[in-house]
């Protein structure tokens, strides 16, 4: 309990002496950045990155995502990330411990397995927590 007492007293004491006055911000080096900078909007989505980082071939991303949701990290919702789907759906399978109780990620398996077997790659870039829905 004194530890835990400590650390608020800490954390309160850290906020109290932080301030901004000592920053500065230098408007001319932040636009030189912006200028020099090079954005490729055809290779950039932010809801494919992990796509693109396993491959751009949907069957083999299936494969990926089915591997990691049976080999134990459906729970958390990785699988769905590989999938392109938004981050927030892990936080959402952590906190219905597991995808409700392991029922959501145990479907998806199921899915992908029948996604593989017809030849579709119909759950990419699906934003929706239940993707089957």
């Amino acid at each position: 309990m004194k530890k835990i007492f400590a650390a608020i007293i800490a954390v309160f004491a850290f906020v109290a002496v932080a301030n901004a006055t000592n920053y500065s911000v230098d408007e001319a080096s932040i636009d030189a950045l912006f200028t020099e900078a090079v954005l490729d909007a055809s290779s950039f989505s932010a809801n494919t990155a992990m796509t693109t980082a396993v491959g751009s071939d949907p069957a083999i991303t299936n494969v990926v995502a089915l591997v990691v949701d049976w080999i134990g990290l459906g729970w958390i919702g990785i699988h769905r990330l590989i999938l392109g789907t938004k981050p927030i759906n892990c936080l959402w399978y952590f906190l219905t411990f597991g995808g409700i109780f392991g029922i959501i990620p145990l479907v998806d398996g199921v899915l992908l397995i029948i996604d593989l077997v017809q030849g579709s790659a119909s759950y990419l870039d699906n934003p929706a927590f239940i993707m089957w829905l």
